[in-house]
């Protein structure tokens, strides 16, 4: 189906709410996890088609086979989205998922997504990423978290220690960053630096070698302060995650971006 074609099956539900045709199909982006590309793809459809706060999408079967996703998956699916605030959700005979009013976090989302992200302002976001990077580290210690929520940030902990490239060394970095910052307490601190690391990771920077700089030991002295991290936020200990958010600073002066 055109993109067109797609955009035809909108309508109404009779509520006064629009609501998409379960014929419409949605185009999945290839991710690693195949309930985060369902999201995506949820997402790109409230952005491409603007779709106002209370649009039905569908019900969780409907979601299922637009998207071509086990029941399973569309759960988790929804849960992502549910957390970002995209959608809610209602049972009963005319419940299903609709587009939530947009929050705080999906404002700012907004606002950075007008960035044109010339090298200026790619500088700039640096820069404020940069200031920011201490204290999301330290907020996303000074709570506690279940082993279910640090799993993600474990698992690009893994990614980044598995790592040959330079290149893919750098994006799992971004990658473990963009974790921290789901698990930071402030949300709204945790949502503007994760926006920046999209903005940044959407020009795909480069971290260079500095003349004499051996990889092997750039990347030996990343992981272990990187590590020093998750520890500390998996510990709840924000003497520590300051101590590894001021080593991370430090090593980091060692790279160019």
């Amino acid at each position: 189906m055109t993109r067109d074609a797609a955009s035809s099956t909108l309508g109404d539900d009779g509520l006064g709410a629009p609501t998409i045709s379960p014929r419409s199909a949605f185009d999945l982006p290839r991710r690693a996890s195949r309930a985060e590309s369902a999201a995506e793809a949820v997402e790109k459809r409230i952005i491409d088609h603007k779709l106002p706060a209370g649009t039905h999408l569908g019900t969780r079967r409907e979601l299922g086979a637009m998207l071509d996703v086990a029941p399973s998956t569309v759960s988790e699916a929804i849960k992502l989205l549910e957390e970002r605030g995209r959608i809610f959700t209602r049972t009963g005979p005319r419940g299903g998922v609709f587009v939530a009013e947009p929050g705080v976090r999906l404002r700012l989302a907004r606002t950075m997504m007008q960035v044109s992200g010339s090298k200026g302002e790619v500088a700039d976001a640096l820069e404020v990423r940069d200031a920011l990077e201490s204290a999301v580290i330290v907020s996303a210690a000074s709570v506690s978290h279940p082993n279910r929520a640090l799993t993600p940030m474990r698992q690009t902990l893994t990614a980044l220690r598995a790592s040959k490239d330079t290149a893919e060394f750098y994006r799992r970095i971004l990658d473990f960053h963009k974790e921290v910052a789901a698990l930071a307490a402030n949300q709204i601190l945790g949502a503007i630096y994760g926006s920046l690391l999209e903005l940044v990771r959407s020009h795909d920077p480069k971290l260079e070698l500095l003349p004499g700089q051996k990889q092997s030991d750039l990347h030996a002295g990343r992981i272990q302060v990187h590590q020093a991290i998750a520890d500390a936020i998996a510990a709840g200990d924000v003497a520590a995650a300051t101590a590894a958010a001021v080593a991370h600073a430090e090593h980091g002066r060692a790279v160019r971006s």
